[in-house]
């Protein structure tokens, strides 16, 4: 892309943000009028050119020989630009995102919120009680102030992936390279850490502020940033134990390899470094202190030593759901390579990196071109680097335990954790080989080379910042329809009268509604609770039941099978069906959810009263 970037890079920077304001404004007039299978389909092309052309314009700007104003405007510029993109639904007034467990999440901030629980018996309440206090404070709804803090969190690991890559390489030409990678949010992988409320996914995005002020107590021994660390450290042990765990293991890794190295380098050590120890004794010590009596951290590290090497859920998970993806159209290998090629890509740079590295320090006579291109002959930066990998490899250690183990989708999660240092340490690596191939050959063709990479990845991963048909899931819009809808049934319902569902989770809007006092199973009964049959018992739903039933159907549900998933458990007939069939009477409407009365089939004896809405 040839610009005359001396004289002109003002007036790129101007229309860059124009395009962002541009895009916001096209945003806000066409608000979501009902449910969206996709954000992406279903906000305007012309907001997805513009967002688009900005950011893209800031990577060309950034990675250019500019120094100074133009260079610091294109940081902005994508800042911006990333900023605006993660908080699409909120600039389209989506009501609330995110169904199954942030619908719980809404629930605990709600009675937080309430007074009925007390924040301290949560096990990860930061979330909760930072989504009240905003409420509280700024007078937005709850469910919007959550929305809110989402997009904060994410704006955190935008700042602090570069900061981090600066403070590991005291290089800030890196730091450019580790912003533009945490735009890829390559943490986010949809299978558990994903763009709502979720307080794994809140930590996984968070670790980098954690790890900054970490390599800054071992870079520069002054008191406030010990003191920063220890609070920072409780706030993330209470943000989310298992990641928090994550970091236990990383940051006695550092704290060992340290100790390991002073004892057997001593008279060598020729730069100052302050010793971890203490800090990291203190961060596990109050680790330790909240997790002792949460029953569920145990139980799952329990399962993770006795599951392993037996026949696990990861087998029989990965071919259920490529079965079900072979009968919508789609397979395993596709919805691999759309949502983790940009991650593997990193993976490989991440793993260059720890290898050259790892043989420089070892002095080992192979791959002398890896270790020219992407190691220094600084000392202390390739030690702390060393610290850093040998802790990026024990935390890695935990997912492959995982993966073994099939302690169901928790692998997930920690393959989250993973890319964060993935991002981290893979920005290096392109830095440093770009660097290298600048000297070798050509400085232009070196940043040429960067824009085009960064142009490619970003491309490649903006269609995986939300859920979407993309890889054949819906998104997680939640509209006012549907809350309504199920709050007005909770009001009026008989109680006698238990609820079966398609999709929508009732007892996940019961939660979010009513708050998480009422137990889930209050909602069901024996029969129900287990999602009612495909294609609703091949429209006999009546004969499935011995007793009346509530079944609330949402506009989502009317959507996600019959379009997104070809009819693959429901298709647009069964929802006629349910409209046309003597004994199904619809007692509640409005226009986004339904709720529909099953009356067993004659001769069948029911086991509750009256089922009316009251």
């Amino acid at each position: 892309m040839t610009l005359r970037w001396r004289d002109d890079s003002r007036i790129w920077l101007c229309l860059g943000f124009l395009a962002v304001t541009v895009a916001v404004v096209i945003a806000y007039q066409n608000p979501a009028a009902g449910y969206e299978l996709s954000i992406y389909s279903q906000t305007p092309i012309a907001y997805w050119i513009s967002i688009s052309a900005a950011l893209l314009l800031s990577a060309v700007l950034v990675f250019s020989r500019l120094a100074g104003p133009a260079q610091s405007g294109g940081i902005a510029l994508g800042l911006l630009s990333m900023t605006t993109i993660v908080a699409t639904p909120i600039i389209r007034g989506y009501h609330y995102f995110g169904t199954s467990d942030s619908l719980s999440h809404l629930g605990t901030a709600r009675d937080i919120q309430a007074g009925v629980m007390d924040p301290m018996t949560n096990r990860y309440p930061v979330v909760h009680t930072l989504g009240s206090l905003f409420s509280d404070v700024t007078g937005a709804e709850l469910h919007h102030a959550l929305f809110v803090l989402v997009v904060v969190f994410i704006v955190s690991f935008f700042i602090f992936v570069p900061l981090v890559v600066q403070k590991l390489t005291q290089d800030s030409r890196l730091a450019y390279v580790g912003l533009y990678a945490s735009f890829l949010l390559l943490p986010l992988n949809h299978l558990s850490p994903s763009t709502y409320i979720h307080p794994t996914s809140q930590a996984v995005v968070y670790a980098p502020v954690l790890i900054y002020l970490f390599i800054a107590v071992y870079r520069e021994p002054v008191r406030s940033y010990s003191i920063l660390f220890l609070l920072v450290s409780t706030m993330f042990v209470m943000l989310h134990p298992q990641q928090a765990a994550n970091l236990v293991v990383f940051f006695a890794t550092v704290a060992l390899l340290q100790l390991i190295h002073i004892k057997t380098n001593r008279s060598k050590i020729t730069y100052r470094q302050k010793v971890v120890y203490p800090s990291v004794f203190a961060f596990a010590l109050v680790f330790w202190l909240w997790v002792q009596n949460i029953d569920t951290f145990w139980s799952s590290v329990a399962n993770t030593v006795v599951v392993p090497f037996t026949d696990t859920e990861v087998a029989s998970t990965t071919a259920s759901r490529s079965v079900s993806l072979e009968q919508v159209g789609g397979s395993l290998p596709e919805v691999f390579v759309k949502l983790f090629s940009v991650q593997l890509l990193f993976a490989v740079f991440t793993a260059v990196l720890v290898a050259g590295v790892i043989l420089r320090a070892t002095e080992f006579p192979i791959l002398r071109s890896v270790q020219d291109a992407l190691t220094t002959d600084r000392a202390s930066e390739q030690l702390l680097l060393l610290y850093v990998i040998g802790g990026f490899i024990a935390v890695s250690s935990i997912f492959l335990v995982y993966i073994v183990g099939g302690i169901s989708d928790q692998y997930f999660r920690h393959l989250g954790m993973m890319m964060v240092f993935g991002t981290i340490l893979g920005a290096i690596a392109v830095g440093r080989a770009t660097e290298y191939l600048g000297r070798r050959f050509s400085a232009k063709g070196a940043r040429r080379g960067i824009q085009l990479l960064f142009i490619i990845v970003l491309v490649a991963s903006m269609p995986i910042v939300f859920a979407s048909p993309y890889f054949y899931y819906p998104t997680d819009h939640v509209t006012e329809a549907q809350m309504s809808g199920y709050e007005t049934t909770f009001t009026n319902q008989n109680t006698n009268v238990p609820f079966d569902e398609v999709r929508s989770d009732t007892s996940r809007f019961g939660n979010a509604i009513q708050g998480r006092t009422i137990s889930e199973d209050e909602y069901y009964s024996d029969e129900g609770g287990d999602g009612i049959p495909d294609h609703f018992a091949d429209q006999a739903l009546r004969e499935h039941y011995d007793q009346r039933m509530y079944v609330p159907v949402t506009d989502a549900d009317r959507i996600r099978d019959p379009v997104l998933w070809q009819g693959f458990r429901f298709s647009h007939d069964d929802f006629r069906y349910l409209d046309s069939e003597p004994g199904i009477n619809k007692v509640q409407s409005n226009g986004g959810y339904d709720l529909y009365l099953v009356e067993p089939a004659p001769g069948v004896p029911t086991t509750s009263g009256p089922g009316e809405i009251q």
